[in-house]
């Protein structure tokens, strides 16, 4: 089974320090000081973005990289605290947009350009104004960028009752990088200003531009459509919090107040949440077998043994042995002692692919749900309740020359110290 659905979920009840010794030095600090939105008419013209630099670094200066080449010709910043834009002219009827970006060390800061078409600016941007009744969020920690708090914030009208996503509804979500939260008991999205990160430099204070950075509609059949944000800006004070997003001629500001839930989705080092040693049992599973040719790209052929659960992938167990043969050719067949492919010294989260190996277990999603190679999971009406990865070990498949198999799993999870995971099965394949 290599098929992976990917659907709109809503999930719901699923101190940074510094210590500065007297030598200490100030963090420079980039900002913007005319507008961070720069709307224009359809004619050709010279424009001037303004920025401060606080502490300054010797030697560093700012860099300036634009989006829409076409549209922003050329810039200048060879004067200290302003950058000379040229912008040409826009001879369609469509409004054009594009962005300048200031780069400072690892500082980095928008102005979006907006320019009208030339007819008169019968296209000039739709503003829409929302007050929202619902956030809920999910705060992953550090794992994105070391040192800065990666949120995740669906922002809605109305568009949630009782835990349920309403028909005919819209959503905008934004994935944001800030400061550490100083209490995960209780998450709250930290003060300050956020500004769309076109190029995702990981620094904070911004809005990444990810999949997960958009405007969501939700039509009368559930099913969810969303449309990637131009730009956004977010403004956060406390309880109030104010959301500018541009998406296809429309400008929405989006207003809340109130209180709000953030999620606590910190991954662990661990995928595996067994406390004990586990014993397979697979005897309400069905049982394939399947060959994927060259899935993983490393020159060998790919086995895949699949035992599912005769209620399905949302009821009891779900287990995959995922094995690297020693040839491409399927002919060299599956029989064998897999021991652990490990993992690369490059990469910690690369299996180090090569013949007869078994494919360790690794994560494909930020809470570790969603998980490729072989892995063991246990549901109950849809609700995840065991996960693990096999990390290391071995598994073995005979022939018992009666038209039936053996396969015997003799292996250990990810955690410290780890779990034993074990299988003993016969039957046909």
């Amino acid at each position: 089974m290599r098929n992976f659905l990917l659907c709109f979920v809503l999930l719901f009840a699923v101190v940074l320090t510094a210590c500065e010794g007297p030598e200490s030095v100030a963090e420079p600090k980039l900002e913007i000081t005319s507008d961070t939105t720069l709307r224009i008419g359809c004619e050709s013209g010279l424009y001037v973005i303004e920025y401060t630099i606080t502490n300054p670094i010797d030697g560093e200066s700012v860099e300036v990289k634009v989006v829409n080449s076409d549209m922003i010709t050329a810039t200048d910043a060879k004067t200290f605290g302003r950058v000379s834009v040229a912008i040409s002219e826009n001879s369609s009827s469509d409004i054009r947009e594009g962005a300048i970006i200031l780069n400072y060390g690892k500082l980095s800061a928008t102005v979006v350009v907006q320019q009208e078409g030339n007819d008169g600016g019968e296209n000039t941007v739709e503003r829409i104004d929302i007050t929202a009744t619902n956030i809920v969020g999910l705060y992953y920690g550090d794992h994105l960028a070391e040192g800065l708090g990666h949120y995740w914030l669906i922002i809605s009208e109305e568009g949630i009752v009782d835990g349920n996503v309403v028909p005919n509804s819209e959503f905008f979500r934004i994935d944001i990088l800030g400061p550490l939260a100083s209490n995960t008991e209780d998450i709250k999205i930290p003060d300050g200003e956020y500004t769309y990160d076109y190029y995702n430099n990981f620094t904070q204070y911004t809005i990444l531009n990810l999949g997960n950075t958009d405007y969501t509609y939700v039509d009368d059949a559930g099913e969810g459509w969303a449309t990637p944000l131009d730009s956004a800006e977010l403004t956060v004070e406390g309880s109030r919090i104010e959301l500018v997003a541009y998406v296809e001629n429309k400008e929405y500001h989006v207003l809340f107040e109130g209180d709000y839930t953030i999620s606590d989705s910190t991954m662990s080092d661990t995928i595996s949440n067994l406390k004990d040693d586990l014993v397979i049992d697979v005897s309400n599973c069905d049982v394939s077998l399947n060959s994927y040719g060259d899935y993983w790209h490393c020159g060998y052929c790919n086995w895949v043994v699949e035992f599912i659960c005769k209620k399905g992938l949302t009821n009891g167990v779900y287990l995959v042995l995922d094995l690297l043969g020693t040839t491409l050719d399927t002919s060299s067949g599956f029989l064998g002692t897999y021991p652990s492919a490990g993992f690369s010294a490059d990469d910690p989260k690369k299996p180090n692919f090569g013949p007869g190996v078994f494919i360790p277990g690794v994560r494909i999603s930020d809470d570790g749900v969603y998980m490729q190679g072989s892995l063991y999971q246990r549901y109950d009406n849809g609700k995840g309740i065991d996960q693990a990865p096999l990390h290391d070990g071995t598994i073995t498949i005979s022939d018992n020359g009666d038209g039936t198999y053996r396969i015997v799993v003799d292996a250990v999870d990810d955690c410290t110290p780890a779990h034993k995971i074990t299988l003993d099965w016969t039957g046909v394949l």
